[in-house]
């Protein structure tokens, strides 16, 4: 596998989540220091910046230097502060294609034809196999929906993570798809309706042959040619190519709703998060809008006594 084609910068953040609600990053830095320079870490403890309402469940980015010290301390897992075990996990970026990645967690992933080359297959088992072997961990089972989309599940998220960065993939010099399998049972279903339209196309397709066409000859004795009827579908004909057609159109339709579905998601987590932001900083002013009005009211009473 072409381990991190390019040099993105998110192969070199780790995410830790599940922190102790008073971590800072002193304790943070003595934990992860030891696997290499870190050069950055941002610390999310409170809703904003200027807020003094700490998150529920706090979460930490780090950046280090090399790509080395987040594959020593995904293979030394787990790690703790205090009473907690820390949840680590190799950052991902968010895409058009894929925006959802980056939340979700699992160990299973979907190898697939691109959809923009319908007409190809995937390669063997044990040449997929073979080549997700350098994601490292153990492939726990391997499961070929149709000869278009493949299952793959691992012992760790972890090699799904590195699959998910190692992107763009080609095996045998072929353009091979690779993404988390967020429902096994949906995927499965819509691998078996992919297969469905395609042996109703290949159905049509040879009802549709030379010989099944009924070509009258012409009468050459007539001194007017007659003309050769034109070929016309029976009535199972018709409803299968229907079939395929409304096949085809549900499937382009499902698939523009999945990721309609999935851009919506997202931008209404931030819009959440941002309205949560702005709620809190609103309470924040009001409580301090009256502070100063109680401190303006105390020294106006001490001024008049001093008077």
């Amino acid at each position: 596998m072409p381990a991190y084609i390019d040099q993105s910068f998110e192969q070199f953040h780790l995410h830790v989540s599940n922190l102790p609600a008073d971590i800072n990053a002193q304790r943070i830095t003595d934990v992860f220091q030891d696997f290499g320079i870190i050069t950055k870490l941002y610390l999310k403890r409170r809703i904003s910046k200027h807020s003094s309402i700490s998150l529920p469940n706090p979460f930490v980015i780090l950046i280090f230097e090399r790509r080395e010290s987040i594959d020593k301390i995904m293979s030394e897992r787990p790690f703790f502060i205090s009473d907690h075990q820390l949840f680590v996990r190799r950052c991902l970026p968010i895409t058009r294609r894929y925006p959802y990645e980056m939340h979700l967690n699992t160990n299973k992933i979907l190898v697939r034809i691109p959809r923009e080359n319908p007409d190809e297959i995937l390669p063997c088992d044990k040449i997929i196999m073979d080549y997700l072997k350098a994601a490292g961990g153990e492939i726990l089972r391997l499961e070929r929906f149709e000869e278009q989309t493949v299952l793959v599940e691992f012992d760790d998220y972890d090699s799904v993570d590195i699959c998910c960065l190692s992107r763009p993939h080609f095996i045998n010099n072929q353009l091979i798809e690779i993404e988390k399998c967020r429902d096994e049972e949906q995927a499965r279903r819509r691998a078996q309706f992919r297969q469905k339209s395609h042996f109703v196309s290949l159905t049509v397709s040879s009802m549709l042959t030379a010989s099944d066409v009924d070509i009258q000859p012409c009468n050459i004795i007539s001194p007017t040619p007659t003309p050769t009827p034109t070929p016309t579908l029976n009535i199972n004909e018709q409803v299968a190519k229907l079939r395929l057609t409304y096949d085809e159109m549900n499937n382009r339709v499902e698939n523009e709703h999945e990721q309609l579905i999935s851009s919506l998601k997202t931008e209404w987590e931030q819009i959440a998060t941002e309205r949560i932001r702005l709620q809190r900083l609103t309470l924040d002013y009001k409580q301090e809008c009256d502070r100063l009005i109680e401190d303006n009211r105390h020294l106006k009473s001490l001024l008049s006594e001093c008077l």
